[in-house]
């Protein structure tokens, strides 16, 4: 039997985790907790938002959700929906810092029940030069 291969891990040195308070952001975090775990990946958490005022809020679900299991970074990105847009916002944050993977939620906190994947994960799954996962 031949010893286990790790090059998953660097694929996944680096992970990027948009989270928005949803099921589904919050599902996409667990899977990154597993994969820093696992592979000793460096995980930053990000709330991108224009008003921010749940950034404590979801900060707070976060720090629960992880309970210590491993280290990261959390940022708030604010931004302006007349200048630029959550793609666009995450988008610039993948190019600027480098990062390997981003491990997101397929919805967020949209009010349309009807669809499967929403306009932010859907442009990053196109227009992201690094891997995607799409948690639903």
């Amino acid at each position: 039997m031949t010893e286990p291969s790790y090059k998953v891990s660097f694929w996944m040195r680096k992970i990027l985790v948009p989270v928005d308070g949803s099921e589904n952001s919050m599902r996409a975090l667990d899977l990154a907790v597993d994969f820093g775990m696992r592979y000793g990946s460096k995980v930053t958490i990000t709330y991108i938002c224009e008003y921010c005022e749940r950034s404590d809020e979801i900060k707070e679900a976060v720090e629960k959700r992880i309970e210590s299991r491993i280290s990261y970074n959390f940022k708030v990105v604010k931004f302006s929906t007349r200048e630029s847009s959550v793609a666009n916002e995450l988008l610039k944050i993948i190019s600027d810092e480098g990062y390997d993977t981003i491990i997101m939620g397929a919805k967020g906190s949209s009010i349309n029940i009807d669809t499967n994947i929403g306009s932010t994960a859907l442009s990053i799954a196109v227009n992201a030069p690094i891997t995607v996962i799409i948690v639903r």
